[in-house]
């Protein structure tokens, strides 16, 4: 009997370090975008092309890719996000600043990087596409 109470507190005990050391994929953890073609084409970046004028007043553009997979088993947030051609990192889904972990920013998947109280609170006529975002990959 002793020998079993002893195998125990063995298991508890490395399941709570493991538990307290282990794989922590809370935000701002690394999560991975499957390499998918579809994911691909969502999540990086792309170059766009010119206008047809070939002078020098034609307009360059590109854009910054932003996604984010819900239900993501990778992260304990369960979000995996990649916000304007960030590394992709473990978000959360937010109303406003406040909802994020420190200096993190509660910003939209799409539009503008101004959230005013309205933007992120569907409630109130706002998407409900916003995600904690690192600070350092906020513009402003």
């Amino acid at each position: 009997m002793t020998q079993r109470f002893q195998r125990w507190i063995v298991f508890f005990f490395t399941v709570g370090i493991f538990g307290i050391v282990g794989c922590d994929s809370g935000f701002g953890e690394p999560c991975a975008i499957p390499k998918t073609e579809a994911f691909r084409q969502a999540c990086e970046d792309s170059a766009g092309g010119q206008d047809e004028s070939e002078d020098e007043t034609s307009i360059m553009m590109s854009s910054t890719a932003s996604c984010a997979i819900r239900n993501y088993a990778g992260c304990s947030t369960r979000v995996c996000l990649v916000y304007k051609g960030s590394d992709p990192i473990c978000s959360t889904t937010c109303n406003a600043d406040g909802d994020c972990e420190g200096s993190a920013r509660c910003r939209p998947l799409i539009g503008d990087e101004y959230v005013d109280g309205v933007t992120c609170n569907p409630e109130m006529g706002g998407t409900n596409e916003c995600y904690c975002v690192r600070k350092g990959d906020v513009n402003g």
